[in-house]
């Protein structure tokens, strides 16, 4: 799987065990940060994020704490409590009968071993997985720190008092895997251990992206990225990953916004485009201003 995944799905989709750079205190870019506006209000912010590890990004926390300080309410995709670690661990596993050996065929299932290998992932681990808990598992970084910007954030605000209040749920984040049909769970499977060599470079493309601090620049690295898998996968990533998605974040969102001030914290990816965070906030009548907080040092 591309690692256009990184900069959007929450980190509750690793396995618990795999999911769990120290913190720069100088930053080499900006992410992308807006000001939500509406008369007579005190502003809220957007703030787009990227599961990554990577210093550069992990230094974006820095300036965003006083405006963690400053709002009522922090809304991120989803809490990461333990209860949503052990739904995570259980809906990642398949029926007590089944393999993924069995599933994807020995052949295939060599070259699976040897990516999941070289992330040091157990094969007696591999084994049990989904197809697409496979797939998301291989198709991310190995985690090194278990220090990302999203996780980071949420521990901010609840170190600051703030509330934390999560978009979805595990059960809704989980079920756009779920309910994927088998073979478009063995294509997701196929294409993410095809391209495993291309992971750092795509990775590094999209953090450059991210660093730009231009959501809409992001929004189209993905997209290019997207381009690049068969044609059942980039519609299920831009459909249901996306889209679908995005229309959930803002009719959640739109009622806290109506009564609190708030920092919204959600993979940078559901921020620009037609149908991101971004346009649907200003349909909705707000006013969006780039916040010039974070800049290139």
């Amino acid at each position: 799987m591309h690692s256009t995944i990184a900069i959007h799905l929450f980190p509750g989709l690793r396995l618990a065990t795999l999911l769990l750079a120290l913190l720069s205190t100088a930053w080499g870019g900006q992410a992308p940060v807006y000001r939500v506006l509406s008369e007579g209000r005190a502003p809220s912010y957007l703030v787009g994020t990227m599961h990554s590890e990577d210093p550069r990004v992990l230094a974006v926390l820095t300036p965003l704490v006083p405006l963690i300080d400053s709002v009522d309410t922090v809304v991120i995709e989803m809490i990461p409590d333990a209860v949503t670690m052990l739904a995570v661990a259980a809906a990642t596993l398949l029926p007590a009968d089944q393999r993924l050996r069995g599933l994807v065929g020995d052949a295939d299932y060599s070259a699976l071993r040897d990516a999941a290998g070289r992330r040091g992932i157990p094969e007696a681990v591999l084994d049990r997985l989904k197809p697409w808990a496979a797939a998301v598992t291989i198709g991310m970084p190995p985690a090194e720190t278990g220090r990302f910007l999203d996780i980071e954030i949420y521990l901010a605000a609840q170190q600051r008092g703030r509330s934390v209040v999560g978009l979805e749920s595990p059960v809704e984040q989980l079920a756009l895997f779920d309910e994927m049909p088998s073979a478009l769970q063995l294509a997701l499977l196929g294409d993410t251990v095809k391209n495993a060599g291309q992971q750092p470079k795509q990775l590094e493309e999209l953090t450059e992206a991210y660093l730009q601090g231009d959501a809409d620049l992001i929004y189209r690295a993905a997209q290019a990225q997207y381009a690049k898998m068969p044609p059942a996968l980039s519609q299920w990533f831009a459909g249901q990953l996306i889209r679908q998605r995005n229309a959930r974040m803002l009719e959640r969102l739109a009622p806290l916004l109506t009564k609190e001030t708030v920092l919204v914290a959600v993979g940078a990816m559901h921020l620009g485009g037609d149908t991101g965070l971004v346009a649907g906030l200003q349909r909705l009548g707000y006013r969006l201003e780039p916040w010039g907080g974070i800049s290139a040092r």
